[in-house]
């Protein structure tokens, strides 16, 4: 796990240093706010059978052309098979707008979470965890300054083993979003 992680921030990183191939103008220029509203839906697939869903909010700093830091405040439904349970989450994410053309652009982003359930999250698990979710996705400008967002990540979920190997449940899922994003 620790190892797609890692890959996935280097990727993201990386990129980030990569040499614009035109003289376009940057679609978010250095120094841009930004605004973003998304909800979305995760299944997992590592035999938890999670189904959640969660509404985000978020605000960002573009630090360099097309790439920014974002924190956002999150909540997601959790339908365990046990006993359902809402969690929030506070993140940091990076996101590179990797290229843009007319009103479209597709980016990498990753993020990374600290989550509190109001029941242990998976069942089996803690109340206290954390999350990694890298992914890929575009936005499409609605007007001026308005987009339409939407991705897929990978999301993973659980306590890094603070609690021993035996208490270290997790759920692993992909998550699909779509949502809003206003430039400031």
């Amino acid at each position: 796990m620790l190892i797609r992680v890692l890959f996935a921030a280097g990727f993201i990183v990386a990129s980030a240093s990569v040499a614009r191939a035109d003289d376009s103008p940057s679609f978010f220029p250095k120094g841009t706010k930004s605004l973003t509203a998304y909800g979305s839906y995760l299944k997992s697939f590592d035999g938890q059978e999670a189904k959640m869903g969660d509404s985000t909010f978020g605000v960002g700093y573009y630090i360099f052309d097309n790439f920014s830091l974002n924190l956002e405040a999150a909540g997601y439904y959790d339908n365990q098979p046990v006993r359902n349970t809402v969690i929030t989450a506070g993140d940091l994410m990076i996101r590179h707008h990797l290229f843009h053309s007319g009103r479209f652009s597709f980016f990498g982003e990753g993020v990374v979470g600290i989550t509190y359930a109001d029941h242990r999250a998976p069942a089996s698990g803690t109340y206290y965890n954390y999350m990694v979710e890298p992914g890929l996705g575009a936005t499409f400008q609605l007007h001026d300054n308005l987009n339409l967002m939407g991705g897929v990540r990978y999301f993973h979920l659980s306590n890094a083993r603070l609690e021993g190997p035996d208490r270290n449940p997790s759920i692993n899922a992909t998550q699909v979003y779509i949502g809003l994003l206003l430039k400031l």
